[in-house]
């Protein structure tokens, strides 16, 4: 299961989480005998922010406070439950969704004493205004952390031994990038309007005066926002997003733009989904080739074909082949070449007849993709096979016999079951000893396609270029990856 975790980690992420919210929710009512909250003087937020704003300022957004759930005091205990998850990477995981977190931060060795307390006072005043927690100064740990690739400014990383909360500090001027509270008193007086008034003005600005809707989060049967992430604009352009926890501001994270809000980052050297700014490296630029007279290295027609039906003897051995000889070969315009024109490409050859829709690299030999048409073999009949039994070793011995059979003995170094679902399908993956692997798909013990990646980490299916893109605004390059 494996790479069916690794393709579906932000889903499952997601799911696991949400439901995490509910079991922690329940669980905490049993230790309440062991728990205690200290008491807390409540005043509203929306108050609050009625006396910073000026007399007479109309313009100000009025605050709006959130449809909350009733406050269960010792529920906030969920919120402690979750930091081993939230804190695993440089940036607090703020919410339940899953940001981009470069893996190019390295930690560096010593950090200079004076910024340091510097730094752990920024992160103190902070999180005694506007979490309504005062910190031990004296136990914050304060990390400096560069950008190897170059792409982002340095960062101070502020946290604690007991891993109760992190702020993220950029170490140039000790402005606010992210916080998160996991210990929180549950209020319930969150009001997100006169919050983000209050923090916009401790980052030297205003609230934008039109506001968008940007929200998210978890609700409870009744509709009520157990969880909630509100992001904001602020007058100069910026955006910041602020989570509730039962009502209770406890995280925050501050972005450039919209387009780093709405993928939950702090820099723009991390947005890696935003068609306006990434693009592939380079898009598949084909030309029809002569395959009478292939490229220097590119297997021949004969090569090809050879392979090709290798692969159908295996996957699809029928009566039909052993009552009528040579009924898989290649008619006439069934096999066509391409030439690559983008360089970062292979030249493929593309077959297709009754049986598949098939491209297979001239160089490499690999099956850069195939739908097949209800392919299976006899002597090897996974049909017979029902849904609660399927994936196991018969799904494995089909999958490797097909593999060696097309890329030769001891091309596979393992098979294993993705995924069983909905009733009737089932997804196999050899990985290769070559690195790169393979998802064979089959509904209801037929094989119906085969999708190639690169490398082992790779989410994109076909080409190694398929997953090669670029930051138009930074000039980096990076792999789609888990």
């Amino acid at each position: 299961m494996k790479f069916y975790w690794k393709r579906h980690q932000i889903l499952f992420t997601t799911l696991l989480a949400v439901l995490a919210l509910g079991l922690v929710f329940t669980g905490v009512l049993a230790c309440a005998g062991k728990q205690s909250m200290e008491a807390v003087a409540i005043r509203t937020l929306a108050a609050e922010a009625e006396d910073t704003l000026p007399p007479g300022d109309e313009s100000a957004p009025t605050p709006t406070p959130l449809p909350l759930a009733a406050v269960d005091p010792e529920a906030v205990l969920r919120r402690l439950e979750q930091t081993q998850w939230r804190y695993t990477d440089v940036f607090p995981r703020i919410s339940h969704s899953v940001s981009f977190v470069s893996k190019s931060w390295e930690r560096q060795d010593g950090v200079d004493p004076a910024l340091s307390a510097k730094a752990r006072n920024t992160a103190g005043e902070f999180f005694n205004v506007y979490f309504d927690r005062e910190l031990d100064l004296g136990e914050i740990g304060v990390d400096l952390y560069t950008d190897t690739q170059g792409y982002r400014p340095d960062i101070l990383r502020l946290s604690n031994e007991k891993n109760d909360f992190v702020c993220v500090l950029l170490a140039e001027d000790l402005s606010l990038l992210s916080a998160d509270n996991a210990r929180i008193e549950a209020t319930g007086a969150g009001d997100f309007m006169a919050d983000g008034q209050r923090i916009a003005e401790y980052l030297g600005t205003q609230l934008d005066k039109e506001q968008r809707d940007h929200f998210g989060g978890s609700k409870d049967r009744n509709g009520n926002w157990i969880e909630m992430d509100a992001a904001l604009k602020l007058a100069d352009g910026r955006y910041i997003t602020l989570v509730y926890d039962s009502g209770t501001l406890c995280a925050l994270q501050v972005h450039p733009d919209e387009i780093c809000m709405e993928e939950g980052v702090c820099f723009p050297a991390d947005i890696r989904h935003n068609e306006q700014v990434v693009h592939l490296v380079a898009p598949e630029d084909f030309e029809q080739g002569n395959p009478k007279e292939p490229a220097e290295g590119d297997m021949t027609v004969a090569e090809v074909t050879h392979m090709y039906l290798q692969f159908m003897s295996t996957a699809n051995e029928r009566a039909i082949e052993k009552d009528m000889p040579g009924a898989y070969n290649l008619k006439e315009g069934e096999l066509t070449y391409y030439i690559d024109n983008s360089g970062y490409r292979e030249n493929y050859y593309h077959i297709e007849n009754e049986w598949v829709n098939m491209d297979i690299a001239a160089k490499s030999g690999y099956i850069v993709r195939a739908e097949c048409h209800d392919l299976y073999n006899p002597e090897m009949d996974l049909r017979t096979i029902d849904y609660d039994h399927m994936g196991g070793e018969e799904y494995f011995a089909y999958v490797r016999a097909v593999a060696e059979a097309t890329f030769g003995k001891d091309s596979v170094a393992s098979v294993d079951v993705n995924a069983v679902a909905d009733g009737h399908y089932c997804t196999i993956d050899p990985v290769m000893t070559d690195g790169r692997w393979y998802e064979f798909g089959f509904k209801d013990g037929v094989l119906e396609y085969i999708e190639h990646y690169a490398t082992a980490d790779t989410l994109v299916m076909g080409w190694a270029a398929d997953s090669l893109y670029v930051n138009t605004l930074t000039g980096e390059v990076f792999t789609e990856e888990r």
